[in-house]
């Protein structure tokens, strides 16, 4: 007669339950990038995912190794695709027009049927909603809400004509930023179009250089009105960012229309 393995019952309902529990895991960090895992990783996966904001993203694949083939992402009812070289594999760039949950499916073709192509993760990196900024032709620099990049958890750009602005700024660990180029570099007179009920610690960094400052009160956060926080000088044409961060330790902090570096005629 052989042996019997005992196993005991609560050991058995504990493995069961967690399987039974096993689910999509979506994880922001403080630059706003979210890192959604599937319960299991595979060739083909079915999940679901609940963003914290709307916003434009750019989707990556992370694969369990590297792989071959051809990966395609549905979310909802629009479709990602592209092959697969290495061991990620950028999509393309996905905007997420509220915060519904989302059905995910995901499947993978190696090239070679020997080989499989495995899906661990999706990465959702903020990416700008607007167009590249150029310098214009009076030489100043408009830097506009819907042509930032929003790092964040919860900030985001608030489309509606009567908002138009950077709002649900609340988290200090959210951030924004614009990329734009400069064709003749010279200094500039920085001026923040902004509206808040409070005065909060904002900075500015750019070009090496800092500017700290304290948004205004304007009475509320859709009363808006242009803020002359510093001068800045860029010594050569190319391409620059410039960061905008609250530096108190709790929001909420303003909503921003735009920001516009101001030529100074010598």
């Amino acid at each position: 007669m052989r042996d019997r393995i005992l196993v005991p019952f609560c050991l058995v309902l504990s493995l069961t339950l967690a399987t039974l529990h096993a689910a999509d895991v979506a994880v922001a960090n403080s630059d706003g990038v979210v890192t959604w895992t599937p319960a299991q990783p595979g060739p083909h996966i079915q999940g679901k995912f609940k963003p914290s904001r709307w916003g434009m993203y750019d989707v990556e694949a992370q694969l369990t190794s590297p792989a071959e083939g051809k990966v395609t992402v549905t979310i909802d009812d629009k479709k990602l695709e592209a092959n697969a070289t290495g061991a990620s594999v950028k999509l393309g760039r996905f905007y997420i027009d509220t915060e519904k949950q989302r059905d995910i499916t995901i499947d993978a073709k190696p090239a070679d049927a020997g080989k499989a192509v495995e899906v661990k993760s999706l990465v959702f990196t903020p990416a700008p909603e607007g167009n590249p900024v150029v310098q214009s032709g009076d030489l100043s620099i408009t830097l506009h809400a819907h042509d930032a990049t929003v790092h964040s958890v919860n900030m985001r750009y608030e489309f509606r004509p009567d908002k138009n602005t950077l709002g649900y700024w609340n988290n200090p660990k959210d951030w924004v930023s614009w990329d734009f180029e400069v064709k003749k570099p010279g200094k500039f007179i920085v001026v923040v179009m902004q509206g808040s009920p409070d005065t909060k610690p904002i900075q500015i960094t750019v070009a090496d250089q800092t500017l700290n400052y304290n948004a205004k009160n304007t009475g509320s956060y859709h009363t808006f009105t242009f803020l002359e926080v510093g001068t800045i000088t860029i010594d050569k044409p190319g391409n620059y960012t410039l960061n905008l961060k609250p530096q108190g330790p709790k929001g909420p902090f303003m909503d921003v229309r735009q920001i516009i570096l101001l030529p100074v005629l010598k």
